[in-house]
């Protein structure tokens, strides 16, 4: 092969290369200019437990390696007067490319116990590993952190506590009035159902996630609220 062929066949893998890359930057900015018009760069939650604030919840949206990146973090510290104290911090970072998730990686604290769970999509499956060993799954699962609106069409999703499918069956509870940077807006009450049934989501006419509220181990109820987002 002569240098100008040799050449010739460079710039043509060349181009291919930054076409294909292009294209990825694409499908992953249709995806990533849905969450920024919702939540800007970030979108942070108070938690309360019985009305008493108890910690934090974030979400934080960036774009890398033509993927959308969602980083996930709650952080929460309940104290019993000087006796006991429980903390529980869960991070989460998902990536995201043409409404499939590529990759999940959750870390959880649970009071000193540690729990790992991580999720790569191969071919049309997702690889899950957590505690519970290995599983194969369908590469189309929602996760449960909620940000996605699409988790209200779905009857089976990735619960990232667990690292395993978890079944719903969504209802409809009808409009509430919720928190939002200060004041009061419409959003849409509904319940997952299932095996979630004790969770209840908040999303607004553009389905913008608003908080949601579930059980704690104890029974008693944990609400998320929306304090605003970020640009």
């Amino acid at each position: 092969m002569n240098n100008s062929i040799m050449n010739h066949c460079v710039k043509a893998l060349l181009i291919s290369a930054l076409l294909s890359a292009a294209a990825l930057q694409v499908q992953a900015s249709q995806l990533a200019e849905r969450a920024f018009a919702l939540y800007g760069d970030e979108a942070q939650f108070d938690v309360y437990r019985r009305d008493t604030p108890i910690g934090e919840h974030s979400l934080r949206f960036s774009q890398e390696d033509g993927l959308l990146r969602v980083d996930i973090e709650m952080a929460l510290q309940i104290r019993y007067l000087a006796l006991f104290s429980y903390n529980y911090r869960y991070q989460a970072t998902e990536w995201w490319q043409d409404e499939q998730l590529v990759r999940l990686e959750v870390n959880v604290d649970d009071n000193g116990t540690q729990q790992v769970i991580s999720a790569r999509r191969e071919g049309d499956q997702l690889m899950v590993d957590s505690e519970n060993g290995r599983l194969s799954l369908e590469s189309g699962l929602i996760t449960t952190n909620h940000w996605n609106r699409a988790i209200l069409d779905q009857t089976r999703v990735l619960n990232t506590l667990t690292g395993q499918v978890s079944e719903i069956e969504v209802e409809t509870l009808g409009q509430d009035q919720v928190p939002f940077g200060g004041e009061l807006v419409d959003a849409m009450r509904y319940r997952l159902g299932g095996e979630l049934i004790d969770t209840d989501t908040w999303y607004d006419a553009e389905g913008r996630w608003m908080g949601m509220e579930f059980s704690a181990t104890d029974k008693s109820r944990i609400r998320l609220i929306s304090s605003g987002m970020e640009q």
